[in-house]
């Protein structure tokens, strides 16, 4: 077990918490008698060394460690400006801070795109400006690069639907209440027909995707505990949000479905 675990959380937490830390280190150390100097270098290091000490459990690409290190160490150089400035009682003139102003709000922008493309935008958000279609789930996070022949399977696509709707299968999942990262669960399907009938001898399978890392995609059989019920145990290897992949084939027929998963979420 690791003690010294660190919680996930997003890239604007992670950029503009560095962004506040830095502040409260940069003012408190020149409380101290800290040379000005001295301490814009503490504002700036320890900010991304810290995040260094996150990203070694919370990977999340190159670029993204890149943005956090331009951003602190700029932010580290306007504070050793104003800490400047403010020693020897000047102010700034206005167009230095319309170019300040203008490099702050697409520091701002970006992190707010980059969070919308890895993460989505809030269900809040989304269910408000977004269609949202009965029983279906809007993603709106990047899903990553798709060829152009792809949307040729839009017509098979909506073909499928319909079939799956003739079938009238009723299908239950129980676990995701209780699902946890890093720990073994145990998720069970009831697989009924249209009469209310357990469906036996199926194939199902269960394949779950991160947003945020491909490389912890995993895929899931379940076996057949008792006619129409299947079970498998899963061990997620982290939290936030997962995709969940389900499909059914029985004979002939086949059912597919995609749904979100929020794992250790409130």
């Amino acid at each position: 077990m690791n003690l010294f675990a660190l919680p996930q959380v997003s890239m604007t937490e992670t950029l503009f918490g560095g962004l506040l830390l830095a502040a409260a280190l940069f003012f408190v150390s020149r409380r101290l008698g800290l040379p000005n100097f001295w301490a814009g270098i503490l504002s700036g290091a320890l900010p991304f060394l810290l995040y260094l000490a996150y990203s070694q459990q919370h990977w999340t690409g190159g670029d993204v460690l890149a943005i956090h290190f331009a951003v602190y160490l700029a932010n580290a150089g306007l504070l050793m400006v104003f800490g400047g400035m403010q020693q020897k009682k000047q102010k700034l003139h206005w167009a230095p801070r319309l170019i300040i102003g203008f490099f702050i709000g697409l520091v701002v922008l970006n992190a707010v795109l980059l969070s919308i493309s890895s993460r989505g935008l809030p269900d809040s958000i989304s269910n408000l400006f977004l269609p949202h279609p009965a029983n279906e789930t809007v993603h709106t996070a990047f899903p990553g690069l798709i060829p152009h022949d792809r949307n040729k399977l839009y017509e098979p696509h909506l073909a499928r639907l319909e079939q799956q709707r003739h079938l009238g299968w009723k299908i239950g999942i129980e676990g995701w209440d209780t699902l946890k990262s890093k720990t073994p669960s145990i998720i069970t399907l009831k697989l009924d027909d249209a009469q209310g009938a357990g469906i036996a001898g199926a194939e199902v399978t269960m394949g779950l995707w991160r947003m945020a890392n491909s490389r912890d995609d995993q895929k899931f059989s379940l076996t057949e505990v008792s006619p129409g019920v299947y079970q498998t145990t899963m061990t997620l290897n982290d939290s936030g949000r997962w995709i969940l992949d389900l499909y059914i084939q029985h004979g002939e027929d086949s059912y597919i479905k995609q749904q979100t998963l929020y794992i250790d979420g409130d």
